[in-house]
């Protein structure tokens, strides 16, 4: 199973030329990875036309999606739309949609059935919730992980890619600070705990990446757990030198751990 590395851009870059040579900038560095290594790079939603004639080794992710596929819905994009552009994958349910938009565990469940309908990857997050505090992050990620994926079936809940994203770990956070490996193993390990409970032991075969502040300083606290399928990179992913760092680090623990 590779890796897998996400960009979420978040609302940046400010010019749809920034977001093409970015793009550029991976993708000519994608031979020396895409093995043991997959990367996705998720824009704001008016360069996927652009970019999906620029990124071919990389796949192209949306930051969000609505739970309809169409409707008077004013400022929403449905799957139906983002499939259009070749979208494979989704994040759902992030840290900064919860605190500042609102956005409930139920939502995110009918953003999840959306996605499956229309073949498309959800990327789920747990772990974001105001005033949620480090020694919580068990309840808070078990209570999310139960909503989010509730009449979901086995085939679907092994098709999702988790992310234990703690929001006070998010560098735009106020006084945030960035989960150690041990923390963010730990909390990796409960979420395949609760996959385990649900879908038995296939559980090991899903994607379970870790997301909070990930950077070229920081990477290899994470990248040296095998259970640690990769991360969800913000701010770093705006850097061409930077993210490719994170990339290569996770790249080069898959490598090592298949010799083994």
């Amino acid at each position: 199973m590779k890796k897998l590395i996400i960009a979420n851009w978040k609302m940046n870059p400010q010019t749809m030329q920034e977001a093409r040579s970015l793009v550029s900038s991976f993708e000519h560095r994608m031979h020396a990875t895409s093995t043991y290594t997959e990367v996705v790079i998720c824009p704001p939603f008016v360069y996927l036309p652009a970019l999906m004639h620029y990124a071919g080794a990389i796949s192209l992710g949306a930051q969000n999606m609505s739970w309809a596929d169409s409707g008077a819905l004013t400022g929403e994009v449905s799957a139906v739309q983002l499939k259009q552009w070749n979208v494979k994958y989704v994040i759902l349910g992030h840290s900064e949609r919860r605190l500042y938009l609102g956005e409930t565990d139920s939502v995110v469940n009918a953003k999840i059935i959306a996605a499956f309908k229309h073949k498309i990857t959800p990327i789920v997050c747990l772990g974001g919730e105001e005033g949620a505090i480090k020694f919580e992050m068990k309840n808070l990620v078990t209570k999310q992980f139960i909503k989010v994926t509730k009449d979901l079936d086995k085939r679907q809940l092994e098709k999702i890619v988790y992310v234990y994203e703690p929001a006070w770990a998010i560098s735009t956070m106020e006084k945030s600070e960035p989960a150690t490996g041990e923390h963010a193993h730990e909390l990796i390990e409960h979420i395949y705990q609760l996959l385990e409970h649900r879908i038995g032991k296939t559980s090991r075969m899903v994607r379970v990446l870790y997301g909070g502040t990930v950077n070229k300083n920081n990477v290899h606290e994470y990248a040296m757990y095998p259970e640690i399928d990769g991360a969800l990179v913000g701010a770093a992913s705006l850097d061409s030198e930077n993210f490719w760092h994170v990339v290569s680090e996770f790249n080069r623990e898959a490598i090592h751990k298949e010799k083994i």
